[in-house]
Formats: structure tokens, C-alpha cells, sequence
């Protein structure tokens, strides 16, 4: 397969595994809770977990997979955001994405899947909210991978149901 095609194949399975994780809230569900408010910021100092999401990974293929899939799990739950395919075509060339494979990949998948193990609704609104920081035009994790959007989640926020379940990356033989 040529890299453009797994590129495109990529992208789509990320997109259709992602396109179940929202579910519109109901009108009872209850607003982001205030004392989160304060630290919805695009600031790493004020935002705990905008400043997790900068510190890169020891295995760079890892920290290559984790920004992939934090860009499209943004641009699918964050109100208003998408992703510009453009630049994560870039990124991905870049970082030599194509060029991780067997082994190599399936170890880099695993760890990159293990940062978004207690992925819940308040990572989501503080990432949302850090989105532009991350990926907007000037970002500083991977600039331009993301139109940041409204900074709030998708979804409306449910107390008794507060984690988020990612669908892991792929692996490969």
C-alpha cells in the first residue's frame, strides 16, 4: 500500500470509530460544573491537563500515535472543532508515520492508549478548552491540526457517567 492510501485508510477508521463516542445531551443534563470553569483555560500553567498533553512521551513513535489521536478525538467531541486534513497530512509526514511498523507500532499504540486510559468528561472540557493552544493555528504541540471550535465538549456532562471510552488504536501484524 502506498503511504497516501494508508494515510486516507487511517483517517477514515479513525473517524468511524470515533463517530459513536457522542451522543447529543439531553436537556436535563446538567452544564460543565462551575469550579472546572476557572481552569478552562489555554493556559498550561492554569490547565492541568493542556499541561499533561504537552509533556511528550520517551518513545517517539508513541508521542507521534498520541497526538494523531488526541487531533481527531478533539475534532470529534469538541463543539465546533474539526480537523484540517491538510496539516495532520503534513504532520504525519513529518513524524514518518508510515514508517512505523510490526512491532514498533503496536508497542508505540499501546502506550499512546494508555495516556487516554482515564479519559473522562472533565479531560475533555479542559482539552477543549486547551485545543487552540494545542493544535490551532500556532500551537504548540502540533500547529494547525485542529480549527478549534467553541472550547466545550459536544456532549452535555453526565455526573453518573463521566468517563469517556476512546476506541484503542489499530493494531498491526
Amino acid at each position: 500500500m502506498t503511504y497516501h492510501f494508508r494515510l486516507c485508510l487511517f483517517i477514515a477508521l479513525l473517524a468511524i470509530a470515533s463517530a459513536g463516542l457522542v451522543s447529543p445531551g439531553s436537556a436535563a443534563a446538567e452544564e460543565v460544573p462551575a469550579f472546572w470553569k476557572k481552569s478552562m483555560t489555554n493556559d498550561p500553567a492554569t490547565n492541568h491537563y493542556v499541561a499533561e498533553a504537552m509533556k511528550p512521551l520517551d518513545n517517539p513513535d508513541a508521542q507521534t500515535l498520541r497526538v494523531v489521536k488526541l487531533a481527531n478525538s478533539l475534532a470529534t467531541l469538541c463543539s465546533g472543532a474539526s480537523l484540517n486534513k491538510k496539516a495532520l497530512y503534513a504532520y504525519m509526514t513529518e513524524t514518518r508515520f508510515a514508517e512505523i511498523k510490526g512491532t514498533a507500532y503496536n508497542e508505540a499504540a499501546f502506550l499512546a492508549d494508555s495516556t487516554f486510559r482515564y479519559f473522562d468528561y472533565r479531560a475533555l472540557a479542559h482539552l477543549c478548552a486547551g485545543s487552540a493552544y494545542l493544535f490551532g493555528p500556532k500551537g504548540h504541540l502540533a500547529p494547525g491540526l485542529l480549527k478549534p471550535g467553541k472550547g466545550k465538549p459536544k456532549a452535555s456532562y453526565d455526573p453518573d457517567n463521566a468517563f469517556i471510552t476512546l476506541p484503542p488504536l489499530a493494531r498491526r501484524s
